[in-house]
């Protein structure tokens, strides 16, 4: 497999801040268990002091969340060491907030040669128009935009998939 899926700070504290929060974790939850099923690796965050991720999301990440300080996922030793051993070349992105962690973190896996995909219904901030212009500033630096459903189907790559079916029933949850 040569994507990855990251999630980035769906913190408790944070989250009842954000706007349209119950749709990213909805979008978010149904990428998560799509990648499960189809062995997808990920890689969960926490940044410091804004407590334990959400509990639905949570209980669908292999492991325990990676703990940061930075606000890019790429200035976390632990992260990038967890990053370079499964050598993934796309990255598909969730999380928040959009115009800080998930920002800095797409601009420099973009920087160090990763194909960047970032699911818009699965990032958010406090304020529309911070998601807005960090949305902007991701694509005219060459992320990819997609969605959760997209990044699913993209990665069964055909209806022929040995797990199309059981996708299939988390897409239309």
């Amino acid at each position: 497999m040569d994507s990855l899926l990251i999630v980035i700070d769906l913190q408790e504290r944070l989250i009842k801040h954000i706007q349209h929060a119950e749709e990213i974790l909805r979008e978010s939850a149904k990428l998560i268990k799509a990648c499960r099923i189809l062995g997808v690796p990920m890689i969960a965050t926490e940044q410091v002091k804004l407590g334990k991720t959400v509990e639905e999301v949570g209980r669908l990440i292999y492991s325990k969340p990676i703990l940061k300080s930075s606000f890019s996922c790429a200035r976390s030793k632990d992260f990038m060491r967890e990053l370079e051993r499964m050598k993934p070349r796309r990255c598909i992105i969730v999380g928040i907030e959009a115009h800080i962690c998930v920002l800095q973190t797409a601009l420099d896996l973009l920087e160090k040669g990763y194909e960047v995909h970032v699911a818009l219904d699965c990032i958010g901030s406090r304020k529309l128009s911070d998601r807005d212009a960090a949305i902007q500033r991701m694509i005219q630096r060459g992320v990819v935009p997609t969605t959760a459903e997209t990044a699913i189907y993209e990665l069964l790559g055909t209806a022929e998939h040995e797990k199309f079916r059981e996708v299939l029933e988390i897409v239309k949850s």
